[in-house]
């Protein structure tokens, strides 16, 4: 997985451990790229800064290329590749249009935006073990035996 990738919330990327159909078994995600909720890669390959709408299924030996739109629910059948800078859609798919130069452009800024949004998340969750709650308890049960203690 290259760097800056986003995974998006119950994706699903896992790879075969040989391929007897001759298709690649890896599966290999770009940077820069954004993969969308619920997609499904199966020993596909994304290219770099390109975007996997909500819900795309890549079979076997599947690719898209850099700088690529899957739009949501697409399914890329095994063997199947998506050339550099267009929009694919369909169950199965198929070509759309290619991406305006505008559009391409635009791609890097959308990982770019769920990266900011991750590093914010990190910095609210608790450390590992959760000792601050553990700490927070603590307090309060010593604030609750001095209130006892003070007959309150």
């Amino acid at each position: 997985m290259g760097a800056g990738s986003t995974i998006l919330d119950r994706a699903v990327l896992h790879a075969a451990r040989s391929s007897p159909t001759g298709l690649p078994a890896s599966t290999v995600v770009g940077k820069g790229v954004t993969v969308g909720e619920r997609c499904l890669l199966r020993s596909a390959t994304v290219g770099d800064s390109s975007v996997l709408g909500d819900g795309c299924i890549l079979m076997e030996g599947s690719v898209v290329g850099a700088s690529s739109v899957l739009a949501p629910g697409t399914v890329l059948p095994p063997g199947r590749a998506v050339p550099d800078g267009e929009l694919w859609a369909g169950v199965p798919a198929s070509h759309v249009r290619p991406l305006t130069g505008d559009e391409k452009a635009a791609l890097p800024a959308l990982a770019a935006g769920y990266a900011r949004l991750a590093a914010g998340a990190a910095a609210e969750e608790l450390p590992a073990g959760g000792f601050i709650y553990r700490d927070a308890e603590r307090v309060r049960e010593v604030l609750a035996e001095a209130a006892k203690a003070a007959g309150k």
